[in-house]
């Protein structure tokens, strides 16, 4: 498959996500282009209180809602 393609593909089903989804999927496909550099612990911390003002603010998938739509894949 070229890289056209596969972009083009990727693109179509991006698309079809949530906004939740669309974050998710983003920090799935940098955590493939991360080496082993690690990050500081503010950077970590950062990331988590952001996390934590995400799910406070009710932006997240349950565990049931993940597997309902895991099921039609």
């Amino acid at each position: 498959m070229s890289n056209q393609s596969s972009a083009k593909e990727i693109n179509s089903y991006f698309s079809l996500l949530t906004p939740v989804q669309k974050e998710s999927v983003i920090g799935l496909i940098k955590s493939f282009l991360k080496t082993d550099k690690r990050i500081s612990r503010k950077q970590y911390n950062a990331e988590l209180n952001a996390a934590e003002k995400r799910i406070a603010k009710g932006k997240f998938s349950s565990q049931e809602e993940v597997e309902k739509a895991a099921a039609k894949w």
